[in-house]
Order: C-alpha cells, then sequence, then structure tokens
C-alpha cells in the first residue's frame, strides 16, 4: 500500500469512555491470504492526552502483537509486513474495561497460510503511568499462592468436566477413538499447571484464559477454560488500591 493510501485508512473516533479516545488504523488483507475488499485489519491506537502514558501503552501493544526487531520500528511497516509477509487478515480489539485509572483491553488477530489460525492478546494498563499490569501487580503479595491455587483448582475441576463430556461424546459416536485419545492426553497435560498471565478486567469481575492449545487436525474439541471470579469474591485478595479502583 502506497503510503499516502495508508495514511488515508486512518480513522479517529471517540469512545465512550471519558478522556480516551482511539486512532484505529483500518487495512485489508492480502487478497493471497484473504480475497476480500473489506478492511478486517483494524489496529488500535491509545490516547490518554498524555503522551508519555500514550507512547508506553502503544509502544507495549506493538511489541505484543509483532515482537519487532527493532521496537522503534514504524506501526504502518510492521502491519504491511505481516499482511504481506506473514498472512495477517483480520485484527479486532475490545474493551472491556475503563475507569480513570484502568484500561483493559483484548486484541484478537488471524493469519493464514495452509490453514488459518488465530490468537488473543490480553493488556491492561495502569493509565496513571501506561504500565502493564500482571495479575501479580493485582494480588496482595502474601496471597498470591492462595489465589493461584484457587484458579489452578478450579482450572482442574473445568477440565475434569470436559473430560467427562468427552468421552460421553465417544460412547455415543460423536468422536473416534483417536480424537478423543488425543483430546485427553492434552487435556490431561493442561492439568499439570496454571497461567495467569491471560487474564481480563470486567465490569463485573475478572476473567483468567486458561485454554489449552490442541493442534489443528482436532482444534474443534479445543476446550474454552475461562474462569471468572466476581470483585466481591476477589476482595480477600486484591491489592487495596485496586480493591477500591474495582468496585
Amino acid at each position: 500500500m502506497k503510503p499516502s493510501l495508508f495514511f488515508a485508512a486512518f480513522f479517529c473516533f471517540n469512545c465512550c469512555f471519558a478522556q480516551i479516545s482511539i486512532k484505529e488504523i483500518k487495512l485489508a488483507p492480502n487478497p493471497a491470504y484473504y480475497n476480500t475488499t473489506d478492511k478486517t485489519i483494524i489496529y488500535p491506537l491509545i490516547s490518554t492526552g498524555n503522551n508519555y502514558v500514550d507512547s508506553a501503552i502503544n509502544m507495549q501493544v506493538k511489541i505484543d502483537l509483532f515482537n519487532p526487531d527493532d521496537n522503534s520500528a514504524d506501526i504502518a511497516q510492521l502491519l504491511r509486513e505481516n499482511i504481506n509477509e506473514y498472512g495477517l487478515t483480520d485484527i479486532s480489539y475490545t474493551i472491556s474495561f475503563k475507569n480513570n485509572r484502568l484500561l483493559s483491553m483484548q486484541i484478537l488477530q488471524q493469519a493464514c497460510g495452509a490453514h488459518c489460525s488465530s490468537w488473543t492478546t490480553y493488556f491492561n494498563f495502569d493509565l496513571k503511568n501506561g504500565k502493564k499490569l500482571s495479575i501479580e501487580d493485582l494480588i496482595i503479595k502474601a496471597q498470591f499462592d492462595s489465589f493461584t491455587n484457587l484458579v489452578f483448582a478450579d482450572k482442574i475441576k473445568s477440565l475434569k468436566r470436559y473430560k467427562a463430556e468427552e468421552l460421553n461424546a465417544f460412547r455415543n459416536h460423536y468422536i473416534d477413538s483417536v480424537t478423543y485419545n488425543m483430546a485427553i492426553e492434552i487435556a490431561y497435560q493442561c492439568m499439570k499447571d496454571i497461567d495467569l498471565s491471560d487474564f481480563s478486567i470486567l465490569n463485573s469481575g475478572i476473567e483468567i484464559s486458561n485454554n489449552c492449545e490442541f493442534p489443528y487436525v482436532i482444534r474443534s474439541q479445543q476446550p474454552e477454560t475461562i474462569l471468572k471470579y466476581s470483585f466481591n469474591s476477589l476482595s480477600f485478595f486484591l491489592q487495596p488500591e485496586f480493591r477500591f479502583l474495582l468496585k
């Protein structure tokens, strides 16, 4: 895409959230990977009115999404490279929470080659300084092990339900033995650990995504392990400042 056309693709609008605006870069994919004239690639640039915060947030998003060799690389160039060289076909985003201090956003990407695959990257930012927040930042240090154990136990319960459902599907001939055995083995491996890095803040609580990654051949059997916790149920674990911000 020519630079003039690229910058013409920018579209700016004000979100419903006070003091936040998002400039969207809207682009169509390379027809070699996805033949459409629709602009399915919608990349967000966050603006809070504070240049330091904006730079920190947008730099972190760029790095997490594209892992560039040079962190100062222009986002326009990175998008063109990913569209034309790596089969990027879709980007969409959702803002799940915003108040005067916190922003929670999820960005979905899809790329196509022999097969198409999609994935979501989770972002939680402190709008005071642009810092990306981890779950460790929200939880009282002394309670972190207890919180981890709680989430781990809930993940195991969820996967046990999934294994029972897969057994029922196999017994009723909805899936064959090869699919069943592969799914159960992957689910068993997923029950060995917990990852708290992918989480979203919502108006009602926090969701932690801990999905098992299934190979393409049985992707249809992949369980969705999203663990949900209300702010009330988390009050014992949350840092006091976040307990106030998330009520």
